[in-house]
């Protein structure tokens, strides 16, 4: 009897954090997207998540209180359709569609479920009625069971998104050692919309689509429109906001690794220059469909990581056409590429920085330079901050003690590897596990 209470117990701590989960992202697909109105079809209590006074009007259904069966639906900008799906089908689901005709739909569903709602099959299905997938995330749920959450927007010709909008992309999957896609995206800014200022630890393309704003790096300001293109070095404050009047909206791409400061070098991006002009750049639109081409091959995936590497180094190229530099690597580039590799072959060992000089034949202190100029940091800043990347994937994907993490990545003990991370992440690696298991 003691087993069955045990089980029931935990049944019902996994039932409440499911519930808890959907309620979150509720309340964030409420908080996303531009609506008068909104129509919610989902489990849980579904009125409160809803935020008062913001929509004009509301039309909620709890399913685990009411029948399938919903009549007198009415039109609606926003559609959200938490779980509902597993419990209607396709062809109902597409009718509520067709008599709601929203501008953004948000879905939820588990994977393998009974009905055999799929994304690929409800991409398609959706599709035909002129919708598009915006943004897709998946997550682990308590049970085991994986969440899909799937957001479309309507791209019909007839319809302009006339609110600010944002489609972004993260990627935390496996990492290239030469080149290797951080995040991707589009935004419509809101006017007067500001970002920083701040820091980032990669490379980050912004490619101006419309209207204007204003950039400013290392105190020096910016003022860009459309067609031009905007970069954010690794460790340099920057600032950006768009216009009152005309704010722009934008595709980015963030990146880093060996090749990334190599290619770049080749460009007319420089930390003095951070943009280049639209007058400069003669494929403005490939730009633009590149950036969109990465932003599909998005996944966590090995597969998705080498897509996406090989539309990004395919992207830089056309800024490296369009540079009336000679595209040829520097020294000091060359040494770092040879660097970066023998790091990633080697970060395992307890490996020291005359020893990576040793291998590309130069000294500690030539090694150091070649460093800050080509990358910006140290090579031990660069070796520890690589191991801790290596150790977030080990603390998510495995339940390898912090001892066997801190051997399996060179660190001399677990207390140094759990100093080494706190400075890197601002958390413990038992904190980040956690954080990372909750999501």
């Amino acid at each position: 009897m003691q087993n069955v209470k045990i089980s029931h117990n935990t049944q019902n701590a996994q039932n409440a954090k499911s519930a808890q989960i959907m309620d979150e992202i509720l309340k964030k697909q409420l908080k996303t997207y531009p609506a008068l109105s909104v129509t919610v079809l989902g489990t849980g209590a579904i009125e409160g998540a809803i935020p008062q006074k913001k929509y004009k009007s509301v039309y909620s259904i709890d399913i685990n209180k009411q029948s399938i069966v919903i009549p007198n639906l009415q039109s609606s900008d926003l559609l959200v359709t938490n779980l509902l799906l597993e419990k209607m089908g396709y062809d109902f689901f597409l009718n509520i569609v067709k008599k709601v005709r929203p501008q953004f739909i948000c879905c939820s569903f588990h994977g393998g479920n009974s009905l055999n709602i799929t994304e690929e099959g409800l991409s398609s299905r959706l599709l035909e009625l002129s919708y598009d997938l915006f943004s897709r995330n998946e997550i682990s749920m308590p049970n085991g069971k994986t969440l899909f959450q799937l957001d479309f927007a309507i791209s019909s010709p007839a319809f302009s998104v006339t609110e600010p909008v944002r489609s972004s992309y993260k990627v935390a999957g496996e990492e290239l050692v030469s080149l290797s896609v951080y995040n991707v995206g589009f935004q419509k800014c809101e006017p007067l919309h500001k970002w920083g200022p701040g820091v980032r630890d990669h490379f980050l393309i912004h490619y101006i689509i419309s209207g204007c704003g204003t950039y400013i790096c290392m105190d020096k300001e910016y003022r860009l429109s459309a067609g031009d293109c905007f970069i954010c070095y690794p460790n340099a404050e920057v600032s950006y906001c768009a216009d009152k009047n005309a704010p722009w909206e934008y595709a980015w791409v963030g990146f880093n690794g060996a090749d990334a400061s190599l290619i770049l070098n080749s460009t007319d991006f420089t930390v003095d220059a951070p943009f280049i002009r639209a007058a400069s750049i003669h494929h403005g639109e490939a730009v633009t469909e590149n950036i969109r081409k990465i932003y599909k091959a998005r996944g966590n995936g090995f597969t998705n990581a080498i897509q996406m590497t090989g539309l990004l180094y395919e992207l830089l190229a056309f800024f490296v056409k369009d540079s009336a530099k000679e595209a040829v690597p520097s020294m000091a580039q060359t040494y770092i590429k040879k660097a970066v590799e023998f790091i990633s072959e080697n970060y395992s060992y307890p490996i020291s920085i005359e020893e990576i000089a040793d291998f590309i034949g130069i000294s500690r202190s030539q090694l150091f330079r070649c460093f800050d100029s080509v990358l910006g940091v140290s090579p031990k800043e660069y070796l520890t901050g690589y191991r801790i990347r290596q150790a977030c994937h080990l603390l998510e994907d495995t339940s390898f003690s912090m001892t066997a993490i801190a051997n399996s990545l060179g660190f001399d003990n677990s207390l140094y590897f759990s100093k080494a991370f706190h400075k890197e992440k601002g958390m413990s690696p038992s904190e980040y596990r956690k954080m990372k298991n909750n999501v």
